[in-house]
């Protein structure tokens, strides 16, 4: 019988670099809302991949704030809580943005708390070839990391390398998390479908709205449709405004733009009802 290995993979990164769109990828699900804007990831989401004899556990952080009006303490310590647990540190980075001294500074400060540090280079294939080798290079000059990996999360190169990797070096442990269940997550439902939503809010909207939005949401299913309710909480009568748009233009976009990706969770038809609540 073939021993069992297990990681505790913790992914960091500055906002916007690609690690939510890595761990949906990896799990082929919404999980943590893939978005334009800076901050999107309000909460850890920890999603387990099982990859052939190893159990990947897969933390999701908030990334690296870099603007003082986005910055959170409880973020900040999200990043670095339980960090003996953690037996691997993704850093991505989005290639396709200038290295800085002030970056390379948040970097080291960030994977020195980390036993074993690798470097994946997100967004390749918008850049050209010798670029990448000069962040590579810039990169692995000035910080220590066990190893590299160029990947394309949208389109699909490098993943499987990083897999074959994250295998390799897991320690034999037993599964935290029974096999009958292939990806599993530490949210409910009802989470994930606030996600989608927050998301399409987010793409929407994107620099109308502020960060403090709370989405509420239910399902029951019913004989032929899951029916999803809804309750987009905001802290201003104008941001209600902006949210439903003109003749409710928005909140319609939104709602439609939701439940495609609901139904892709729900592998069902979805019946989605959106109400705009000013919280009281």
């Amino acid at each position: 019988m073939k021993k069992k290995k297990s990681s505790n993979i913790l992914i960091t990164g500055f906002p916007n670099v690609g690690k939510s769109s890595l761990i949906n990828f990896l799990l082929k699900r919404k999980i943590s809302i893939v978005s334009s804007k800076v901050q999107t990831t309000n909460e850890n989401i920890q999603a387990v991949l099982n990859h052939n004899d190893c159990q990947m556990i897969f933390v999701d952080t908030p990334g690296i704030i870099n603007k003082k009006k986005f910055y959170s303490k409880k973020l900040s310590r999200e990043i670095f809580k339980n960090t003996e647990q953690i037996d691997i540190n993704l850093f991505v980075y989005d290639v396709t943005k200038k290295l800085t001294t002030l970056k390379l500074n948040k970097i080291n400060e960030t994977i020195s708390t980390f036993k074993k540090n690798y470097l994946i280079l997100n967004k390749i294939d918008l850049v050209k070839n010798d670029h990448l080798l000069q962040q590579i290079e810039q990169l692995n000059k000035k910080i220590c990391f066990t190893e590299t990996f160029p990947v394309s999360v949208k389109k699909k190169i490098g993943i499987e390398n990083l897999l074959k990797m994250i295998s390799k070096i897991s320690p034999y442990r037993d599964w935290k998390f029974n096999n009958n269940n292939k990806d599993i997550i530490n949210k409910d439902l009802n989470f994930i479908l606030s996600e989608i939503t927050r998301e399409k809010i987010f793409n929407l909207l994107n620099k109308e709205l502020p960060y403090v939005i709370k989405i509420k949401s239910l399902f029951k299913k019913e004989k032929n449709m899951i029916v999803v309710e809804q309750r987009i909480i905001v802290e201003k009568e104008s941001q209600k405004a902006i949210i439903i748009g003109q003749g409710g233009s928005k909140i319609k976009d939104i709602g439609s733009r939701s439940r495609v990706d609901m139904e892709k969770v729900f592998k069902k038809k979805v019946f989605l009802e959106l109400r705009v609540l000013k919280n009281q």
